[in-house]
């Protein structure tokens, strides 16, 4: 048999050699790293001696091959050395391969060890994974721990590493808003939160940074809504006040309206009679003159409304001694029949006072999107523009109130048209 003594210069004998200096390095590392996890403390032990045994022999085969080689056969040697490498050289390479069996089981005794009982190095790499920065620190602000959530942050807010927890606090406290939150370089909204561990009797500060910026963008969102919602109540407000005045305004002028054309009826109806004695009906003219006085009185009843106003304006005509002839189709409803009632009343009235006339004309003209009614008398035509004053420009408000239009014209002769809306 071939022993290690003949082929320890040949490769076999390197073979040898390099596979105990691996072994011997694997060695010391699991050795070290059992003693590290402070767990299986009999692996702990075979993992030491089996370093040992072959730390031993590594140091013994260098001593050979050194007298071997560089020396001969003068070097320094120990007793035991020559029956050692008399041995056959497959020997050592069986008892390589089972220490690098043994290596193979502490490892994965190693490696359940990492994944049952976390360690130091397991616990950084999560703390490191957490979404939330994160970082202890002493009470003269030494940092003890930061993950890399708050070490970007620190970079990001201050563009240093972070060394001093007093300092960066003071930082994050200089640039947070009234919300309490903390902006960050690229729009992200941070919230910190410092508080006070104790461990071992010893205090720590904790400071965590929590990621808030969908939260701030809602918020941020809703104060604009509810901004922009206390501006439409505020235009509703005004709104609502101006149609009150407009209400207010338009019963204000409702009001002189009636006064003028009750106190015009009976003004040019007592003219009428006693112009005209012969057609004075007195059952008529007492009635007119019981309803004003109780009109001045300010004891009138509110008006019937089942009394056409159509019919109430021919019959107002009638009393100041105008005739009124109507051609086409009279509106059935509101507002367009009262606002023609109310137009017949007013040229009527102006036919006796201003141009002395006792015929009123109406044509009305109906569409399918809008009514016409055109007036004319018989009486003289006006000697200029026409001012529109009192009753016109009450009816023309009315009429544009109602989305209608209004147009008076005094050549040749005195014409007025209204035009309403079908639905009006």
């Amino acid at each position: 048999m071939t022993s290690l003594q003949s082929v320890i210069c040949t490769l076999p004998g390197y073979l040898v050699y390099f596979t105990a200096a691996l072994l011997t390095g694997v060695q010391l590392a699991v050795m070290l790293l059992f003693f590290r996890s402070r767990r299986a403390k009999a692996c702990l032990v075979m993992a030491s001696a089996h370093f040992l045994l072959w730390f031993g022999f590594l140091s013994v085969l260098l001593n050979y091959s050194y007298n071997a080689e560089i020396m001969g056969q003068t070097g320094f040697r120990l007793g035991f050395e020559e029956r050692l490498f008399a041995a056959p050289w497959f020997l050592f390479a069986g008892a390589e391969l089972i220490s690098a069996l043994a290596v193979y089981l502490h490892v994965r005794i190693l490696l359940r060890i990492q994944r049952t009982h976390p360690g130091v190095d397991s616990i950084r790499q999560t703390v490191n994974l957490l979404p939330t920065a994160l970082m202890i620190s002493d009470a003269d602000g030494t940092v003890l721990l930061a993950n890399l959530k708050m070490t970007e942050l620190c970079r990001e807010l201050t563009g240093e590493t972070l060394s001093d927890a007093h300092r960066f606090i003071r930082r994050v406290r200089s640039v947070s808003d009234e919300d309490h939150l903390t902006h960050t370089p690229d729009g992200r909204a941070w919230q910190f939160t410092q508080s006070r561990i104790t461990l071992n009797g010893r205090e720590y500060d904790q400071l965590t940074a929590v990621d808030r910026t969908d939260k701030y963008r809602i918020n941020k969102e809703l104060r604009n809504q509810n901004d922009h919602l206390r501006e439409v109540q505020f235009r509703m407000r005004s709104v609502a006040a101006r149609e009150r005045s407009l209400v207010a305004a338009r019963e204000v002028m409702n009001a002189r309206m009636t006064v003028h054309d009750r106190m015009g009826a009976v003004l040019l109806s007592g003219k009428y009679y006693l112009d005209h004695p012969e057609n004075v009906r007195e059952e008529e003219l007492l009635h007119l003159l019981d309803v004003s006085n109780h009109f001045l009185l300010g004891e009138a009843e509110q008006p019937d409304p089942e009394v056409d106003p159509l019919e109430e304006a021919l019959r107002m005509a009638r009393r100041i001694g105008v005739s009124v002839a109507i051609t086409g189709d009279i509106p059935e409803t509101e507002p367009a029949r009262g606002l023609i009632a109310q137009a017949v009343e007013q040229c009527a009235a102006n036919a006796v006072r201003h141009a002395g006339g006792d015929r009123l004309s109406v044509v009305i003209t109906g569409g399918d999107t809008e009514v016409s009614a055109v007036f004319s008398n018989n009486g003289s035509p006006p000697k200029g523009p026409i001012v529109e004053t009192g009753g016109l420009a009450a009816l023309r408000r009315t009429v544009e109130g109602a989305s209608g239009t209004m147009t008076v014209r005094s050549e040749p002769e005195f014409r007025m048209s209204i035009v309403l809306p079908k639905t009006a």
